[in-house]
């Protein structure tokens, strides 16, 4: 009868330690995570490399998919074309102090951003935010971040179809 009455407790301890370690570990991996990707973000600078968009659309009677690049189509924009391409040289920087700086043109992709302001990663870290000194900021969904190349999700307002599209910002190391 005496070791039932022991037993129980000695096992609830137990398992009770097996619970608290297991979700420790699980803290240190998210930890380690968050780490790794703040890393790769402050790493040096960063370079636009496409925009694409991120849901098929019809455009000129051509379905046009995913991932196709608007790069190609500014052309056929007159009033949102150059404001894309002038986006194609576009520089990211993304210090440790939680400042950033962004050369080149913000006006159509990312005008709440400004060219300076404070960045920090939020949901998970899958949601950068920027925030200009005059704005509370604005939130980008990462699709994908690696060492070397960054995508985010936004969304781009096109004059001539009079629409904001979904689309993805590539960016990549330099």
């Amino acid at each position: 009868m005496k070791r039932s009455s022991i037993a129980r407790p000695v096992i609830s301890f137990l398992l009770l330690c097996l619970f608290l370690s297991s979700c420790k570990k699980d803290d240190e991996v998210v930890d380690k995570t968050a780490t790794t990707k703040y890393n790769w973000i402050t790493a040096g600078t960063w370079k636009q490399k496409d925009i694409q968009l991120a849901y098929p659309i019809k455009f000129a009677g051509q379905k046009l998919p995913v991932g196709f690049s608007l790069y190609k189509i500014t052309g056929y924009l007159p009033v949102s074309g150059p404001l894309i391409d002038c986006t194609k040289t576009n520089t990211y920087s993304f210090k440790t102090d939680s400042s950033y700086a962004i050369t080149g043109c913000t006006d159509l992709l990312l005008a709440g951003a400004g060219l300076a302001g404070k960045w920090r990663l939020e949901v998970h870290n899958a949601v950068l935010r920027l925030m200009a000194p005059s704005t509370e900021g604005s939130p980008y969904w990462t699709n994908t971040l690696t060492e070397n190349e960054w995508s985010m999700g936004m969304t781009l307002y096109i004059a001539e179809v009079d629409e904001y599209l979904p689309v993805n910002l590539i960016i990549e190391k330099q």
